[in-house]
């Protein structure tokens, strides 16, 4: 229970600075390691995160932290990107792929196969558009996507 005030609190504080900046809040994973907080706060902004909006949104969150005295005596905080390995889940997630290769799993076949690779084309309110090779705009419904993965490009 405790925990999970600690991290109502951590959100109320964390959201709404990154929020303001035009990031979004991925993920916010809290552990206790030998009598302190690790806090890692994983963020994103369309076009991606640097490492100096990592740096930058480091401090001002721990001096937010600080101001509250929400973290006492000590914490560990870290501020990161998601990583490309991050699975895909939201329309959010896929919508911030526009224009980059992707790899669908489905939880149910579309036109026989439960796997589909392609760009990001669109996502509207219910589906997931891939352009699939040689031409095609392939829309997925959304409830049928069970992930999807970033497919590294290399030029």
């Amino acid at each position: 229970m405790y925990r999970e005030t600690i991290r109502r609190s951590i959100t109320e504080i964390v959201e709404p600075l990154l929020q303001k900046q035009g990031f979004e809040l991925i993920e916010l994973q809290l552990q206790q390691q030998k009598g302190q907080w690790l806090i890692r706060v994983f963020a994103d902004i369309v076009g991606g995160i640097s490492l100096e909006d990592c740096r930058r949104l480091s401090l001002e969150i721990g001096q937010a932290f600080d101001a509250e005295d929400l973290l006492s005596p000590s914490y560990v905080l870290e501020v990161s990107s998601p990583g490309l390995d991050r699975p895909l889940y939201t329309a959010r997630d896929f919508q911030r792929q526009r224009q980059r290769m992707v790899k669908v799993f489905l939880n149910s076949s579309l036109m026989g196969q439960t796997q589909y690779r392609g760009r990001v084309a669109a996502v509207t309110e219910s589906d997931l558009v891939l352009h699939v090779p040689p031409d095609i705009l392939l829309p997925i419904p959304l409830p049928q996507i069970d992930h999807g993965v970033i497919e590294l490009e290399f030029t």
